[in-house]
């Protein structure tokens, strides 16, 4: 942490006679951290003087120190790069074709960098039900393949992907995402790049209507709460409670060729937790019929012949029902559509979602999608299409071991 180091000049009446006065200047030293500040447009910045923000290319943007400094902030677009702390990479008149803005670490210490999509609308993924072709498992058009798939699901428009990170790769991304983060393993002196690739024609029409705004913290490596390794995202709070969704929740269809696996804090004094689907339409992923099936031996996979459609899915670790005594065994993969999260081996009424609970650490749910939709999970008629998974949690002390 630096400081700035300021004279100011005060000016003293003294007296030594009664009708004479003297003019004194002292000067005194004025000292304040280039510490975290939030700005006038609820930013996050950085306390710097007026001139050295100026110089560093920062926006001054309400005072902070007592006034002796102003917040301020960076941002930066494409074709650029930077170095600062708590910057924004932000659409500015985006152009179609590619747009790469490059953060590096700010210090050799740093280890994971987190960005923030205050801001993120681009064109969502196809939602085409025209069949491009069949599959078998998960090979298009392989010998013996039968199951007439599309290209829905694919960010076939625009996308956004991430360079750089040194453990599990980010998954490409589109659609609405704000709100949504993810976490970058970081090497050493190796930056981060990130690229939005822009269509011409798509779901969202005019160049206008993208806009995005990703806020990028880094993280030294003796941070004490660094996101556990594999983890894309890293969700905490102090009550133990939240809400978690798979990327383009909110533009209602999940993405091709995810492998997101979201995590979770345990917060002091919790050994499990818990997920269910507040609403059956919560839970989407892919699944035999409207009313779902699911069986966990036929998620995450295309079953023995494979021709099924049970790919896309949820798997949680450790799985347990609501009691915490009763294992699920092989029940920790959860698909199916209009159901909620549920945890059976035959076909569910509407309104059947159940709460999933896991002892295993650290807490995560990890989404899988394979490459493309069948024509089933497109059509509306038929449940389609599939938005994925949005799941509330709590944390409990049900069960956990306790010492004197």
């Amino acid at each position: 942490m630096k400081w700035i180091y300021l004279l100011v000049n005060v000016f003293l009446l003294a007296s030594s006679e009664p009708r004479q006065k003297r003019i004194f200047n002292v000067f005194n030293l004025v000292t304040f951290q280039n510490g975290p500040c939030v700005s006038q447009d609820s930013k996050n910045g950085t306390c710097y003087t007026a001139e050295q923000c100026t110089e560093l290319n920062g926006k001054s943007s309400g005072p902070c120190a007592q006034g002796y400094g102003v917040c301020c902030v960076f941002s930066f677009g494409c074709g650029q790069q930077t170095a600062q702390n708590n910057t924004y990479f932000e659409s500015n008149a985006p152009t179609t074709g590619d747009c790469m803005a490059t953060v590096c670490p700010s210090s050799n210490d740093i280890c994971q960098m987190r960005l923030d999509f205050n801001q993120f609308v681009i064109t969502g993924p196809s939602t085409s039900s025209i069949s491009t072709g069949t599959q078998i498992y998960g090979l298009v058009n392989a010998l013996g393949s039968t199951l007439a798939i599309s290209r829905a699901s694919q960010c076939l428009t625009d996308s956004f992907s991430i360079l750089g990170s040194s453990s599990t790769p980010i998954p490409v991304i589109c659609g609405t995402n704000k709100g949504q983060h993810v976490y970058v393993e970081v090497e050493p002196q190796t930056c981060v790049q990130m690229m939005m690739s822009l269509g011409s024609t798509g779901i969202v029409t005019t160049l206008a209507q993208r806009r995005w705004s990703i806020k990028t913290t880094q993280y030294a490596c003796n941070y004490p709460n660094l996101a556990p390794k594999g983890c894309t995202q890293y969700h905490f709070s102090l009550i133990g409670t939240g809400t978690v969704q798979t990327f383009n929740f909110d533009g209602g269809q999940h993405l091709a060729s995810q492998d997101h696996t979201i995590c979770v804090r345990r917060e002091n004094g919790n050994c499990r937790i818990c997920w269910t689907a507040a609403s059956v339409s919560d839970f989407m992923t892919s699944g035999m019929s409207q009313k779902g099936y699911a069986k966990s031996s036929e998620c995450c996979g295309y079953g023995a012949t494979g021709a099924g459609t049970n790919f896309d899915c949820v798997q949680i670790p450790g799985a347990l029902d609501q009691t915490m005594t009763s294992n699920l065994g092989a029940f920790t993969q959860f698909c199916g559509r209009s159901v909620g999260l549920v945890a059976a081996s035959s076909a569910l009424t509407v309104g059947a979602s159940k709460t999933i609970c896991s002892d295993r650490m650290p807490f995560q749910v990890r989404f899988l999608s394979d490459a493309f939709e069948n024509e089933d999970e497109i059509d509306p008629t038929k449940g389609g299409p599939n938005a994925g998974a949005k799941l509330t949690y709590f944390q409990t002390n049900k069960g956990c071991r306790t010492t004197r």
